[in-house]
């Protein structure tokens, strides 16, 4: 039974479960960062995407109880889940038009650092020296990374830092919903609120998509859902001051992804900086570890 699961353990489950879903969405990034520089609305790509997630998600519950899975009565939290679920990924997707994958995927790295130090007054965890240590040391691989330039302060990155403030509110919440909710439901109320919302408004913006590209959308759902599942699983079982900082993996998928995809090669301070990213987390890996045996 998950009750009788040491905490330390539950954090080694979480940082696996934040791992996965770290891949899953940096892998949906790639993707959508593809389809907006052959100029498709970010509102259509979120509404097709949100279709395709709605029927998975749909087709499960049909074999899994009905709608009595996903009562609720915290409408109000799920609400605004809902509309930072919205914002997070048309703020970050429109930047990607114009920023590298990497650039961008830095900028959004400020969210593990605030979600960490809204841990504490938030859920009352317990950040120690040494947590506080790695995740600053982790920030400052993201900052040697930026080297902040008058080519980053455009409006594309004021949208990504947007972005990331928005993903701090919606695993928040998650967290705090968890408490009470099945990730299933979690999930399907945002996919719902947010694939209504984007349906409509991309009724203004629709354009062909060829086959091809639809199904390329199709991979980005099943991925987004995916990952979303893994990193609600993470925040569910972890210590948000222990799981937040292995969110800095994005970055080196971020780094392949972008030179594999888009030719996109980073400067010697972006390997710099992930290397510095890299040991804060193994030395979190390392201390939980110690402290479990």
């Amino acid at each position: 039974m998950a009750t009788l699961i040491p905490i330390k353990s539950q954090n080694i489950q979480g940082i696996g479960f934040m791992l996965i879903g770290v891949l899953f969405m940096s892998s949906m990034d790639a993707v959508g960062k593809f389809l907006v520089q052959a100029d498709y609305s970010v509102i259509q790509i979120l509404a097709i995407r949100g279709m395709f997630n709605l029927t998975i998600l749909l087709t499960w519950m049909v074999t899994h109880g009905g709608f009595g899975s996903v009562r609720t009565k915290q409408y109000k939290g799920h609400g605004l889940r809902i509309i930072f679920g919205l914002l997070a990924p048309l703020l970050f997707f429109m930047s990607l038009k114009h920023l590298p994958l990497a650039e961008a995927t830095v900028i959004f790295f400020v969210s593990p650092f605030v979600m960490t130090a809204l841990s504490v007054p938030i859920f009352k965890e317990k950040v120690g020296l040494h947590r506080w240590g790695a995740i600053f040391v982790g920030f400052a691989g993201v900052l040697i990374v930026l080297q902040p330039t008058s080519g980053l302060l455009e409006i594309e990155a004021f949208m990504v830092l947007g972005a990331s403030l928005s993903y701090c509110a919606i695993m928040l919440i998650g967290r705090w919903l968890g408490t009470t909710e099945s990730t299933f439901t979690i999930i399907f109320y945002m996919t719902l609120g947010t694939t209504t919302i984007t349906g409509l408004a991309s009724i203004f913006v629709w354009q062909p998509i060829p086959l091809e590209h639809i199904g390329l959308i199709a991979a980005m759902a099943v991925l987004s859902l995916t990952g979303n599942i893994c990193l609600i699983r993470a925040f569910k079982v972890g210590e948000v001051g222990v799981i937040t900082p292995f969110e800095y993996t994005g970055l080196l998928w971020a780094v392949m992804l972008g030179y594999l995809v888009f030719a996109e090669l980073p400067a010697a301070h972006v390997w710099t900086g992930v290397g510095v990213i890299g040991v804060s987390g193994l030395y979190l890996v390392y201390r939980e570890n110690r402290q479990k045996s």
